[in-house]
């Protein structure tokens, strides 16, 4: 929280000297609203390269660039993926904060559109312990879905997957998928975190080999050494130097602030700013960086409604050594192998071979029934009259019971409702010849001493 407020307090004072045109910065989502309005009132760029949650777009603010993707340019290659396996349900694991959130509005609706039901949803604290997480992953083992989206940073992912390996949550029948938020940054992770998740999916953040960030890569393990020059450090440097491209383009504008108050009450972050000025040349250098167009070293860099657009992006497949590229998504094309693919094709759209957890290349079918679950019996009542409600009978041949009417399908009807997968199965309160047993409450009551009344 000292971080935000540091960052908060700085963009506040650049602005209240009347020294600044705009501010680059990492704005997480923390920091976001209070930059936003700050901005806003202001009528200086703020310019992020590291706020990617979708739901900064709620606060509609022109003056907030984001020089970045937001987390929802990737869930349409997570759903292509899914839809190529042919999985029916999946379960969103991510961090309990705005970026973990803003992600899942999106995820919801591009399931929908595939017919992919999201089964539970499983939010993660940053102050769970581990026996809080092993117990949220327990209860995970209790349902039928095998599928996981995984949405949160290397930190907590990397606890998250040793105690998912613990619990052999990593072994054969299992999909794990994560987000750019891991995939970009497993570099960060070391050598036991890649054990823990082999077998994983990725979807990564795809910059191409230009020259321009060959030469920024020679620079930088020039200057930092091993260190390694990661998707922010070149949003940063584009953002540098659209600002800069922007600023000499209105160099002749008067950049300095007027002292007069607007009406600002619908953004109105506090009355300590009211003495802040309004930047002259906020309007024009908005509208300088809304058209700027470059290739930078993280690709094209031009805004779409504030923002930068993702067109491709990595599928990776983490083994105990590091990552394999298993196949790309492209935005105009979707699934495909190779980047030279450039329409759809049955072929094209599969993906290279993947080592599935448990060590296997066998596609998991995604689902599974607890192996450790027990049956729940279900007592039925065997009655003459009002079979409509419930009746059973029994196959001559093999004697099996068959139970049907309207309370066996609303109960039905019910189970298939519940968040977790209940195996059951009913039992006539009946004979071997099948006349009824007894009475209601002698049914009742053998179910409570726990009798078994199969037998004559």
């Amino acid at each position: 929280m000292q971080t935000v407020n540091n960052l908060n307090s700085v963009a506040l004072y650049l602005i209240k000297k009347r020294e600044v045109v705009a501010i680059i910065g990492p704005g997480t989502s923390m920091q976001a609203p209070f930059l936003i309005n700050l901005g806003n009132q202001s009528k200086v760029p703020i310019i992020s390269f590291s706020a990617t949650s979708p739901l900064l777009d709620s606060l509609r603010s022109p003056y907030f660039i984001r020089a970045t993707h937001d987390d929802s340019s990737q869930v349409q290659a997570i759903s292509a993926i899914i839809e190529s396996f042919r999985w029916r349900e999946v379960v969103p694991i991510y961090v309990d904060n705005e970026f973990g959130e803003g992600i899942l509005p999106n995820l919801v609706d591009a399931f929908q559109e595939i017919n992919v039901r999201i089964r539970y949803r499983s939010a993660i604290s940053l102050h769970y312990s581990d026996d809080q997480i092993k117990k949220e992953l327990y209860k995970l083992m209790t349902m039928p879905t095998r599928v996981f989206i995984v949405h949160m940073l290397p930190d907590l992912g990397s606890r998250l997957f040793s105690i998912a390996k613990e619990i052999d949550m990593l072994s054969k029948g299992y999909v794990w998928i994560v987000t750019n938020g891991i995939a970009d940054l497993m570099s960060i992770m070391g050598e036991s975190s890649l054990v823990n998740m082999h077998g994983v999916l990725g979807v990564k953040t795809y910059f191409a080999k230009s020259k321009e960030l060959l030469h920024l890569e020679a620079r930088w393990q020039k200057r930092f050494g091993g260190e390694e020059l990661n998707n922010f450090a070149c949003w940063a440097y584009d953002a540098a130097t659209a600002l800069a491209m922007s600023v000499e383009e209105i160099r002749h504008v008067n950049m300095s602030f007027n002292t007069t108050k607007e009406d600002t009450s619908r953004d109105d972050i506090g009355t300590d700013l009211d003495e802040l000025g309004v930047a002259l040349s906020g309007p024009k250098l908005l509208d300088a960086l809304s058209t700027v167009s470059f290739k930078g070293v993280a690709g094209r860099f031009q805004l779409k409604n504030g923002k930068l657009e993702a067109t491709t992006f990595k599928i990776i497949n983490i083994e105990e050594s590091g990552e394999r590229t298993v196949g790309f998504w492209k935005s105009k094309v979707g699934l495909v192998k190779s980047l030279r693919v450039d329409k759809v094709s049955h072929s094209s759209r599969r993906l290279r071979p993947i080592i599935w957890p448990g060590d296997t290349i066998f596609v998991p079918k995604g689902w599974e029934f607890p192996t450790n679950a027990k049956k729940l019996r279900i007592a039925v009542p065997k009655k003459d009259g009002f079979n409509n409600f419930v009746e059973v009978t029994k196959d001559e041949n093999t004697n099996v019971p068959t139970v049907t009417g309207f309370c066996i399908d609303v109960f039905n009807t019910v189970m298939s409702q519940m968040p977790y997968a209940v195996s059951y199965e009913y039992i006539p309160f009946d004979t071997p010849d099948g006349k009824p047993r007894g009475s209601y409450d002698e049914m009742v009551y053998n179910v409570f001493l726990g009798v078994s009344y199969s037998d004559p």
